[in-house]
């Protein structure tokens, strides 16, 4: 007989008897679970020799309430967050010397040239402004390494050299833009380097490194020296200061403070912890000025002004700051000025904020739109004093001192940014200010006017103008600059 035949032609004697039911789908995911703890529960009792008496979820629980896997499960949690934290703080080490010396030792290449002596970024100036119209401003050159550099470049004899992030310092022919060394750090090269009885000298790292270093190279040899060691950051500009015949180099650690070297040995002479100093100090007949700012994550920290004694490192005298200082302070006639506003900190609020500079007492402040982020360019023409500075949203200004008030600002982005970090720089020879932007070409602005006498972008068939930190470097009618992805151009100013 045919059996399906049969049940549709008799359906309802065949189901007589039966009541229709639904079976919820929910069930089968629950079952699911249950098999997988059950399953779960039978591992976990095997590695530690338990016999269940249980099932299912009661199960796992039973295994969980074990004294011994309690505590076992204790001491792996407190393994592996040693373990992430050992990484972690490795990871954020600079490079072992063994390292560095090994390096140098095996890629160290001589050289003969002479290099004068470039102990600081000069961000002062006091002559007679005098612009000069400019006919062209042509890109004669450009080349590009892996990485680029946060900081500019310093210019010695037939070179100029660049820190970059992938932590090396280029020496570059000034003319060609020909490689023809390399000093390897290991950890990126956040300073602008120094130059100074034919050493050359770096720091490293950002706000995630720790026991960071000052780094010291022969530039006859090729090879390392030696290194300082701090237990902050060292991406702070280091400079060499002279002062009654004594010589000393001044580094910022971080939340390490400052410190005083000698720089041929590398040793300490004072130390001192005000707070956390990445700016630059500034230097004035031997008396120090400093400026702090409020880290990450320190929220109840405060930011001071601070004037230390040259010899010693006494504190002459300490004011609070409203806001975060990060760029070195700029001696005028009778103040010290600070570039403040806050990076850590959601703030809509920067101040130029002058203080007397023998007391410390607050004089003045001009107030601005968004946290001031550049290192402030002093100029002085007679008894005018000015002074010119960025914002973090890219826009350039400049200052009237004597009138305590702004002159012009120039938006100088092509869209919205908050992490715009580059400075001015002032070319003598021309008289005229170079502001190379953010995301928006090199700019030539008229210091007093504020006029823009030039605004140079690359055409189509040139490389693309990449995120800039880095202020323009200067000799004579040449000017370069380098990007962060690596680019670097030199231009030639008529």
């Amino acid at each position: 007989m045919d059996v399906l035949h049969w049940l549709s032609q008799n359906h309802e004697l065949a189901t007589k008897g039966f009541i229709p039911g639904i079976i919820p789908t929910v069930f089968i995911p629950l079952t699911a679970l249950t098999v997988a703890l059950t399953s779960l529960a039978s591992l976990v009792a095997g590695w530690f020799g338990i016999k269940l008496h249980t099932e299912g979820p009661k199960q796992f629980l039973e295994v969980l309430l074990k004294k011994r896997v309690l505590i076992s499960m204790m001491i792996m949690n407190l393994l592996g967050w040693g373990i992430y934290k050992s990484y972690i703080y490795i990871d954020t080490l600079p490079s072992f010397i063994y390292t560095i010396e090994h390096y140098s030792n095996k890629n160290a290449h001589p050289s003969y040239e002479v290099y004068p002596d470039s102990r600081f970024r000069k961000h002062n100036y006091d002559n007679n402004i005098t612009s000069s119209p400019i006919s062209s401003l042509k890109l004669i050159n450009e080349t590009k390494i892996s990485k680029g550099a946060f900081r500019s470049g310093v210019i010695s004899g037939n070179s100029i050299f660049y820190g970059s992030d992938d932590g090396k310092i280029y020496e570059f022919d000034k003319k060609s833009l020909a490689i023809k060394r390399a000093f390897f750090i290991g950890t990126q090269v956040t300073t602008r380097p120094i130059i100074y009885k034919n050493r050359l000298f770096a720091g490293e790292g950002n706000h995630s490194t720790h026991h960071a270093r000052i780094y010291s190279f022969n530039l006859s040899t090729g090879k390392f020296i030696n290194a300082f060691n701090t237990a902050g950051h060292t991406e702070g500009q280091p400079l060499i200061e002279n002062f009654q015949d004594k010589e000393v180099m001044f580094i910022t650690g971080g939340n390490d403070g400052l410190y005083a070297l000698d720089p041929m040995t590398m040793k300490e002479l004072w130390h001192r912890k005000d707070g956390h100093l990445d700016a630059t100090v500034s230097v004035q007949n031997g008396i120090i000025y400093s400026g702090t700012g409020v880290e990450k994550g320190t929220v109840r920290d405060r930011s001071y002004a601070i004037a230390y004694e040259f010899q010693t490192g006494k504190t002459i005298w300490k004011k609070e700051l409203p806001l975060s200082n990060w760029m070195h302070p700029v001696i005028t006639e009778k103040d010290v000025c600070f570039a403040l506003g806050e990076i850590y900190v959601k703030s809509s609020i920067g101040l130029l904020h002058c203080l007397d500079k023998k007391s410390g007492n607050p004089h003045f402040s001009i107030p601005f739109d968004a946290p001031l982020t550049s290192k402030p360019l002093y100029l002085k023409k007679q008894d005018q004093e000015f002074i010119f500075l960025a914002d973090i949203n890219g826009n350039a200004c400049g200052v009237n001192l004597n009138l305590k008030e702004k002159m012009w600002c120039h938006s100088t982005s092509q869209t919205p940014i908050s992490n715009s970090m580059t400075s001015f720089e002032y070319a003598p020879q021309s008289g005229l200010l170079w502001y190379p932007s953010f995301n928006n070409g090199l700019f030539a602005i008229e210091p007093e006017s504020g006029k823009i006498l030039s605004h140079w972008v690359p055409s189509s068939t040139q490389s693309k103008w990449n995120e800039n930190y880095a202020s323009i470097s200067v000799d004579g009618s040449n000017l370069y600059q380098m990007d962060i992805d690596g680019n670097l151009r030199m231009f030639q100013v008529n």
